[in-house]
Protein backbone atom coordinates (compact mmCIF):
# COMPACT_ATOMS: atom_id res chain seq x y z
CA UNK A 1 0.00 0.00 0.00
CA UNK A 2 1.52 3.43 -1.30
CA UNK A 3 1.42 6.55 1.32
CA UNK A 4 -2.10 8.88 -0.25
CA UNK A 5 -3.91 11.86 0.88
CA UNK A 6 -8.16 10.22 2.59
CA UNK A 7 -10.48 12.43 1.49
CA UNK A 8 -13.98 12.02 3.78
CA UNK A 9 -16.59 13.35 1.38
CA UNK A 10 -19.48 11.11 3.62
CA UNK A 11 -20.99 11.79 7.10
CA UNK A 12 -19.01 8.88 8.86
CA UNK A 13 -17.48 8.06 12.21
CA UNK A 14 -13.49 8.32 12.39
CA UNK A 15 -11.80 6.09 15.34
CA UNK A 16 -8.54 4.55 15.75
CA UNK A 17 -7.59 0.84 16.39
CA UNK A 18 -4.14 0.69 17.02
CA UNK A 19 -1.95 2.35 14.27
CA UNK A 20 -4.85 2.40 12.20
CA UNK A 21 -7.54 5.17 11.12
CA UNK A 22 -11.05 3.22 11.16
CA UNK A 23 -13.78 5.35 9.10
CA UNK A 24 -17.23 3.64 9.67
CA UNK A 25 -20.45 5.10 7.67
CA UNK A 26 -23.61 3.33 6.54
CA UNK A 27 -22.35 1.58 3.87
CA UNK A 28 -18.50 0.45 4.24
CA UNK A 29 -16.14 0.47 7.03
CA UNK A 30 -12.64 1.59 6.12
CA UNK A 31 -9.19 1.03 7.98
CA UNK A 32 -5.86 2.76 6.76
CA UNK A 33 -3.04 2.31 9.05
CA UNK A 34 -1.80 6.05 9.48
CA UNK A 35 1.89 5.47 8.31
CA UNK A 36 0.17 5.47 4.70
CA UNK A 37 -1.85 8.49 4.92
CA UNK A 38 0.06 11.80 4.27
CA UNK A 39 -3.06 14.33 4.95
CA UNK A 40 -6.90 13.63 5.93
CA UNK A 41 -9.39 16.10 4.60
CA UNK A 42 -12.67 16.01 5.77
CA UNK A 43 -15.46 17.35 3.53
CA UNK A 44 -18.74 16.75 5.44
CA UNK A 45 -20.05 15.92 8.68
CA UNK A 46 -18.17 13.67 10.96
CA UNK A 47 -17.59 12.37 14.38
CA UNK A 48 -13.99 12.21 15.04
CA UNK A 49 -12.36 10.48 18.68
CA UNK A 50 -9.89 12.06 20.33
CA UNK A 51 -8.31 9.17 20.03
CA UNK A 52 -7.71 9.53 16.57
CA UNK A 53 -6.78 13.17 16.58
CA UNK A 54 -3.84 12.44 19.01
CA UNK A 55 -2.57 10.02 16.51
CA UNK A 56 -2.57 11.64 13.13
CA UNK A 57 -1.01 14.48 15.08
CA UNK A 58 1.76 11.91 16.86
CA UNK A 59 2.60 10.72 13.49
CA UNK A 60 2.67 14.57 11.51
CA UNK A 61 -0.46 14.19 9.30
CA UNK A 62 -2.54 17.10 8.66
CA UNK A 63 -6.22 17.36 9.24
CA UNK A 64 -8.28 19.52 6.91
CA UNK A 65 -11.62 20.45 7.86
CA UNK A 66 -14.26 21.54 4.40
CA UNK A 67 -17.36 21.78 3.37
CA UNK A 68 -19.54 19.09 0.65
CA UNK A 69 -19.39 22.32 -1.92
CA UNK A 70 -15.10 22.33 -1.26
CA UNK A 71 -14.25 24.80 0.92
CA UNK A 72 -11.73 24.52 3.22
CA UNK A 73 -12.77 25.99 6.61
CA UNK A 74 -9.38 24.68 8.43
CA UNK A 75 -6.48 22.67 9.41
CA UNK A 76 -4.90 21.16 12.44
CA UNK A 77 -1.20 20.23 12.25
CA UNK A 78 1.25 19.20 14.56
CA UNK A 79 3.86 21.32 15.69
CA UNK A 80 6.67 19.57 14.19
CA UNK A 81 4.97 19.33 10.65
CA UNK A 82 4.73 23.37 10.71
CA UNK A 83 8.79 23.33 12.46
CA UNK A 84 9.75 22.58 8.79
CA UNK A 85 10.52 25.79 7.46
CA UNK A 86 12.36 25.26 4.51
CA UNK A 87 10.52 25.08 1.56
CA UNK A 88 8.05 28.26 2.67
CA UNK A 89 11.38 30.25 3.29
CA UNK A 90 12.53 29.15 -0.09
CA UNK A 91 8.90 30.28 -2.00
CA UNK A 92 9.08 33.82 -0.16
CA UNK A 93 12.74 33.68 -1.47
CA UNK A 94 11.54 33.07 -4.69
CA UNK A 95 8.47 35.46 -4.46
CA UNK A 96 11.02 38.41 -3.97
CA UNK A 97 13.87 37.43 -6.71
CA UNK A 98 11.85 35.05 -9.64
CA UNK A 99 8.37 35.90 -9.23
CA UNK A 100 8.13 36.35 -12.90
CA UNK A 101 10.37 33.38 -14.15
CA UNK A 102 8.14 31.09 -11.50
CA UNK A 103 4.80 32.27 -13.47
CA UNK A 104 5.71 31.66 -16.66
CA UNK A 105 6.86 27.87 -15.78
CA UNK A 106 2.87 27.72 -14.66
CA UNK A 107 1.82 29.43 -17.51
CA UNK A 108 3.77 27.01 -20.17
CA UNK A 109 3.10 23.88 -17.93
CA UNK A 110 -0.40 25.25 -17.96
CA UNK A 111 -0.68 25.36 -22.08
CA UNK A 112 1.07 22.24 -22.86
CA UNK A 113 -1.13 20.45 -20.55
CA UNK A 114 -4.30 21.92 -22.69
CA UNK A 115 -2.09 21.04 -26.16
CA UNK A 116 -1.76 17.59 -24.69
CA UNK A 117 -5.30 16.87 -23.33
CA UNK A 118 -7.13 18.64 -26.50
CA UNK A 119 -5.01 17.97 -29.56
CA UNK A 120 -4.48 22.30 -30.14
CA UNK A 121 -1.51 23.58 -31.19
CA UNK A 122 -1.02 26.65 -29.24
CA UNK A 123 2.76 27.01 -30.34
CA UNK A 124 2.50 30.97 -30.54
CA UNK A 125 0.77 31.00 -27.29
CA UNK A 126 3.89 28.98 -25.74
CA UNK A 127 6.28 31.61 -27.39
CA UNK A 128 4.76 34.24 -26.32
CA UNK A 129 4.53 33.02 -22.35
CA UNK A 130 8.21 32.35 -22.54
CA UNK A 131 8.97 36.01 -24.23
CA UNK A 132 6.40 37.89 -21.55
CA UNK A 133 7.80 40.92 -19.46
CA UNK A 134 5.73 40.97 -17.00
CA UNK A 135 2.81 39.02 -14.98
CA UNK A 136 -0.22 40.98 -16.76
CA UNK A 137 1.23 40.18 -20.21
CA UNK A 138 1.14 36.35 -18.69
CA UNK A 139 -1.72 36.95 -17.72
CA UNK A 140 -3.28 37.69 -21.07
CA UNK A 141 -1.91 35.20 -22.74
CA UNK A 142 -3.31 32.31 -19.90
CA UNK A 143 -6.33 33.19 -20.68
CA UNK A 144 -6.23 33.09 -24.88
CA UNK A 145 -5.01 29.29 -24.15
CA UNK A 146 -8.26 29.02 -21.74
CA UNK A 147 -10.42 30.53 -23.90
CA UNK A 148 -8.99 28.11 -27.13
CA UNK A 149 -9.52 25.15 -24.62
CA UNK A 150 -13.26 25.83 -24.04
CA UNK A 151 -13.81 26.46 -27.41
CA UNK A 152 -12.67 22.88 -28.09
CA UNK A 153 -14.34 21.70 -25.08
CA UNK A 154 -17.56 23.14 -26.31
CA UNK A 155 -17.31 21.15 -29.65
CA UNK A 156 -16.43 18.07 -28.30
CA UNK A 157 -19.39 18.39 -25.84
CA UNK A 158 -21.93 19.62 -28.73
CA UNK A 159 -23.71 16.08 -28.49
CA UNK A 160 -23.99 15.76 -24.37
CA UNK A 161 -27.78 17.02 -23.82
CA UNK A 162 -26.18 19.64 -21.88
CA UNK A 163 -25.81 23.75 -22.79
CA UNK A 164 -22.82 25.28 -22.79
CA UNK A 165 -21.94 28.69 -24.19
CA UNK A 166 -18.59 29.58 -23.06
CA UNK A 167 -17.01 29.63 -19.97
CA UNK A 168 -18.92 32.16 -17.68
CA UNK A 169 -18.37 31.93 -13.67
CA UNK A 170 -20.65 34.42 -11.28
CA UNK A 171 -23.07 33.55 -11.71
CA UNK A 172 -22.66 30.02 -14.02
CA UNK A 173 -24.73 30.57 -17.31
CA UNK A 174 -25.58 26.97 -17.73
CA UNK A 175 -25.31 23.78 -16.01
CA UNK A 176 -21.66 22.99 -17.75
CA UNK A 177 -20.37 25.73 -16.16
CA UNK A 178 -22.13 25.07 -13.11
CA UNK A 179 -19.88 21.76 -13.22
CA UNK A 180 -17.04 23.32 -14.45
CA UNK A 181 -16.97 25.84 -11.01
CA UNK A 182 -17.41 23.24 -8.89
CA UNK A 183 -15.00 20.22 -10.20
CA UNK A 184 -12.38 23.57 -9.71
CA UNK A 185 -13.51 24.62 -6.35
CA UNK A 186 -12.95 20.99 -5.40
CA UNK A 187 -9.53 20.36 -7.37
CA UNK A 188 -8.40 23.55 -5.12
CA UNK A 189 -9.96 21.98 -2.05
CA UNK A 190 -7.90 19.30 -2.77
CA UNK A 191 -4.49 21.61 -3.68
CA UNK A 192 -4.57 23.17 -0.45
CA UNK A 193 -3.76 20.08 1.48
CA UNK A 194 -0.83 18.67 -0.53
CA UNK A 195 0.67 22.53 -0.62
CA UNK A 196 0.50 22.37 3.32
CA UNK A 197 1.56 18.89 3.51
CA UNK A 198 4.46 18.98 1.23
CA UNK A 199 5.80 22.36 3.41
CA UNK A 200 4.92 25.59 1.38
CA UNK A 201 2.42 28.60 2.13
CA UNK A 202 -0.74 28.31 0.48
CA UNK A 203 -1.58 32.00 0.45
CA UNK A 204 1.95 33.32 -1.38
CA UNK A 205 1.37 32.65 -4.88
CA UNK A 206 3.34 33.99 -7.94
CA UNK A 207 0.71 34.35 -11.10
CA UNK A 208 -2.59 34.61 -9.07
CA UNK A 209 -3.27 37.78 -6.73
CA UNK A 210 -4.26 37.13 -3.70
CA UNK A 211 -7.77 38.29 -2.49
CA UNK A 212 -8.68 38.40 0.81
CA UNK A 213 -8.58 34.59 2.47
CA UNK A 214 -8.09 33.09 -1.11
CA UNK A 215 -5.62 29.90 -1.43
CA UNK A 216 -3.67 31.95 -4.32
CA UNK A 217 -1.43 29.63 -4.36
CA UNK A 218 -3.37 26.69 -4.71
CA UNK A 219 -4.31 28.95 -7.73
CA UNK A 220 -1.34 28.73 -9.29
CA UNK A 221 -0.96 25.25 -8.82
CA UNK A 222 -4.44 24.49 -10.27
CA UNK A 223 -3.44 25.48 -13.27
CA UNK A 224 -1.22 23.11 -14.24
CA UNK A 225 -4.46 20.54 -13.47
CA UNK A 226 -7.29 22.52 -14.98
CA UNK A 227 -6.94 21.21 -18.70
CA UNK A 228 -6.96 17.25 -17.39
CA UNK A 229 -9.91 18.20 -15.01
CA UNK A 230 -12.14 19.74 -18.06
CA UNK A 231 -10.78 16.31 -20.10
CA UNK A 232 -12.59 14.16 -17.67
CA UNK A 233 -15.08 16.42 -17.05
CA UNK A 234 -15.82 16.03 -21.12
CA UNK A 235 -15.84 12.31 -20.90
CA UNK A 236 -18.35 12.32 -17.86
CA UNK A 237 -20.98 14.66 -19.70
CA UNK A 238 -20.38 12.69 -23.00
CA UNK A 239 -21.72 9.88 -21.18
CA UNK A 240 -24.32 11.28 -19.55
CA UNK A 241 -23.39 10.85 -16.47
CA UNK A 242 -25.28 14.66 -15.57
CA UNK A 243 -28.32 15.20 -16.86
CA UNK A 244 -30.62 18.94 -17.10
CA UNK A 245 -33.04 17.75 -14.29
CA UNK A 246 -29.76 17.96 -12.04
CA UNK A 247 -29.65 21.23 -12.19
CA UNK A 248 -31.61 24.24 -10.53
CA UNK A 249 -31.99 27.90 -12.34
CA UNK A 250 -32.36 30.44 -9.54
CA UNK A 251 -30.39 33.99 -9.03
CA UNK A 252 -29.40 34.20 -12.83
CA UNK A 253 -27.17 31.23 -12.60
CA UNK A 254 -27.09 27.39 -13.30
CA UNK A 255 -26.46 25.53 -9.69
CA UNK A 256 -26.33 21.65 -8.87
CA UNK A 257 -29.02 20.45 -6.56
CA UNK A 258 -27.86 19.54 -3.07
CA UNK A 259 -29.72 15.65 -3.46
CA UNK A 260 -27.88 15.95 -6.73
CA UNK A 261 -24.35 16.48 -5.15
CA UNK A 262 -24.04 12.42 -4.46
CA UNK A 263 -23.47 12.03 -7.77
CA UNK A 264 -21.01 14.51 -8.25
CA UNK A 265 -19.09 13.41 -5.31
CA UNK A 266 -19.48 9.72 -6.79
CA UNK A 267 -17.76 11.07 -10.47
CA UNK A 268 -14.68 13.31 -8.56
CA UNK A 269 -14.14 10.37 -6.25
CA UNK A 270 -13.07 8.35 -9.19
CA UNK A 271 -10.92 10.91 -10.36
CA UNK A 272 -9.12 12.18 -7.08
CA UNK A 273 -6.49 10.42 -7.09
CA UNK A 274 -5.84 11.20 -10.85
CA UNK A 275 -5.87 14.97 -9.20
CA UNK A 276 -4.27 14.69 -6.20
CA UNK A 277 -1.22 12.96 -7.80
CA UNK A 278 -0.94 15.55 -10.36
CA UNK A 279 -1.13 18.27 -8.07
CA UNK A 280 1.58 17.26 -6.33
CA UNK A 281 4.02 16.80 -9.52
CA UNK A 282 2.85 20.16 -10.57
CA UNK A 283 4.43 21.47 -7.08
CA UNK A 284 7.36 19.57 -7.22
CA UNK A 285 8.42 20.73 -10.25
CA UNK A 286 7.82 24.37 -9.27
CA UNK A 287 9.90 23.27 -5.94
CA UNK A 288 12.78 22.55 -8.17
CA UNK A 289 11.90 26.24 -10.09
CA UNK A 290 12.26 27.91 -6.81
CA UNK A 291 15.45 26.71 -5.77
Amino acid sequence: MSRRFLVVCTPSSISKTGERIVIRNGFRTQSVPVRYIDALLIMTKVSISSEAVQVLLRRNVPLFFGTLWGKVRGSLISHEHMSKVNNRLTQYEALKTKQLEIAKHIVVGKILSVEKNFSIDLKTELMQAKKAKNIGELMGIEGTASRKMFEAFSRNIRDCGLEFEGRSYRPPRDPVNALLSLSYTFAHSLAYPVVVFLGYDPYISFLHSKRGSHASFCSDILEFVRPTLTKELETALLSKTFKEEDFNNSAGGYYLKKEKLGKFLSWFESIKEQVIQETKEALLQLGEVMK
